[in-house]
């Protein structure tokens, strides 16, 4: 398990700019770790659209100086912002167009991240806003980029970012909604659509949407259950937005919660569905996943159904069996499989 305390090389890369930090308010959006808000003490705030470094970074530190939503309130204006850049660009490219509202006339506006997941492209994701753009320090790997922020394009609307995605699976027709950085953003993902092509009833009673992304398997048991209590789960603010502007825009009263795992959940489940995240940013992280398979009997009813899918190259049926006992495989292809486990 990844050491909550330690510091990945993005922020390693950070401490060497340390003194940048000593003047003037600074923002550090979506850190890859909460320990660097010590590293740097005084009063950095942090913005995070991930519930388990927003969590960290508010035991460590003071909470008040963090913020965990989809998006960052304009009114606010600090000298200096930090992006931690993420794996999807055009997340990146929401973000900037937002926090450059941030900003006070003349601040710097900074990307952090590995050479690999794209920080190169700051210069071109910069370019609306900034005349030039420099790479200020490189090690590890990883790059650190800064402007002076000349422009601040139009206002920032959340909304405006948001996709409608036509959703069409084992007879049912309905659309979600997606921003930048949510999973599957574009189109329906093949894993998703198989989990659900095996999904023949669903159960009344309160299920369980585990990692929900946009909301696209909750809206699908909803529809299919309308009488059923539907809860969806994620730690991405980003993703909880989208959960629930898809619940809504297909009349389906379901609660939305933000979590890290199932640490945040309460009471039992009468059936689980989920297509379980296996990465985090561009590292594999298989971690979350083992321990909610290790923690959901105690959230399931008895007789409950778990419905998981994944990568055919993972190995969870032995964890499955473990927790659950029986597995059944309910559809197999080169890519991925299908698992039903029951309490």
């Amino acid at each position: 398990m990844k050491d909550k305390h330690a510091l990945s090389t993005a922020s390693q890369l950070l401490l060497r700019s340390r003194d940048l930090f000593s003047q003037g308010h600074w923002l550090l959006v979506n850190p890859l770790d909460a320990q660097i808000f010590r590293e740097l003490g005084g009063e950095v705030q942090g913005f995070h659209q991930y519930l388990d470094i927003y969590q960290q970074a508010c035991q460590s530190g003071n909470g008040k100086l963090h913020k965990f939503a989809a998006g960052y309130p304009a009114g606010s204006q600090f000298d200096g912002i930090v992006i931690y850049m993420p794996k999807a660009k055009e997340q990146a490219q929401m973000l900037i167009a937002n926090l450059v509202h941030c900003l006070k006339p003349g601040g710097q506006l900074l990307l952090v991240g590995d050479n690999k997941g794209g920080v190169k492209s700051a210069p071109k994701l910069l370019a609306p806003y900034a005349t030039q753009c420099n790479k200020l320090d490189s090690a590890r790997h990883c790059a650190l980029f800064g402007a002076i922020v000349e422009t601040q394009g139009k206002p920032f609307r959340l909304d405006e970012w948001q996709k409608k995605i036509q959703i069409s699976v084992a007879d049912l027709q309905y659309q979600v909604v997606s921003l930048p950085g949510v999973f599957s953003q574009d189109a329906l993902d093949p894993a998703t659509r198989l989990l659900l092509e095996q999904v023949q009833k669903v159960p009344t009673g309160r299920l369980l949407d585990f990692g929900c992304g946009a909301g696209v398997i909750g809206c699908f048991l909803g529809l299919k259950n309308p009488v059923a209590k539907v809860l969806m789960s994620d730690v991405s603010a980003l993703a909880l937005h989208c959960a629930q502007q898809s619940a809504s825009i297909n009349g389906i009263r379901a609660e939305v919660v933000a979590s890290h795992g199932l640490r945040q959940l309460e009471g039992q489940f009468d059936a689980i569905y989920t297509n379980p995240p296996f990465h985090t940013g561009l590292n594999t992280d298989y971690q979350v996943v083992e321990d909610f398979i290790r923690q959901a009997p105690a959230m399931m009813t008895p007789g409950a159904p778990l419905y998981l899918v994944a990568n055919s190259f993972l190995k969870y049926p032995p964890i499955l069996e473990q927790s659950l006992g029986k597995v059944t495989t309910l559809a197999d292809t080169p890519k991925f499989r299908v698992y039903r486990c029951q309490r």
